[in-house]
């Protein structure tokens, strides 16, 4: 891989690049990465390619890889009296889980996704981070806040005060996570029998007409 690409967090964090300029190079990373062959078996292990063999550069080891385009990255391999690494020498390799593990996560580091995630988590723990070190809140900097001596007993006292600084939070992810009770029903007066159109109620007649209609009834 060129260095330029090799060295694009760290000429970022030394201004001679910006950030677009480095979000560029860290896409063209892509194509030098192993790529999986297989899905890990259930140890953790998996079967990888060599990007020359996979299609994604072009390499003078894999000569089957020359000539497909310009598009295709060149990799220009360095000598080495040892000989070239497996990978080079065969198709594809075994990785073991233990490969770098301490390195790995779940997102790619620097394309957009994990920026998306990173920016956004980094804000958050900023902003805690101000309200932990507020002189109003916890005033977590200020020294006589914790008028105790030794490292042991002030890491003590500090994590008993960002447990206080939480409280606010996990109060809130509780009731969050508290499920939401349904509503009691509401109590209705009791509704009137329902009367059929055009039928007549003999209880709201005059009493000359109730007793009309009761000898009409009994005859």
């Amino acid at each position: 891989m060129p260095q330029p690409l090799i060295d694009a967090t760290k000429d970022l964090y030394a201004e001679r690049i910006d950030r677009e300029t480095w979000t560029r190079r860290i896409e063209a990373r892509k194509p030098y990465r192993l790529m999986p062959k297989e899905n890990e078996d259930i140890d953790g292990y998996q079967r990888v390619m060599c990007p020359a063999a996979a299609g994604k550069v072009q390499c003078s080891l894999k000569p089957s890889s020359l000539g497909r385009g310009i598009h295709l990255p060149l990799v220009d391999p360095e000598p080495n009296p040892t000989g070239q690494v497996t990978v080079c020498r065969q198709r594809s390799v075994t990785i073991a889980p233990t490969a770098g593990a301490k390195h790995w996560q779940a997102l790619e580091y620097g394309d957009e996704e994990w920026q998306k995630v990173y920016f956004r988590l980094r804000n958050s723990v900023e902003g805690y981070n101000g309200y932990a070190k507020n002189p109003l809140a916890e005033a977590i900097e200020a020294s006589g806040s914790r008028r105790i001596r030794g490292i042991a007993a002030q890491t003590i006292l500090l994590v008993f005060q960002l447990a206080h600084a939480n409280r606010p939070e996990d109060q809130k992810l509780g009731r969050d996570a508290r499920p939401q009770r349904r509503a009691p029903p509401q109590a209705h007066a009791p509704q009137a029998p329902h009367q059929a159109t055009g039928q007549l109620d003999p209880h709201r007649l005059p009493r000359t007409d109730r007793l009309a209609i009761s000898s009409s009834r009994t005859g």
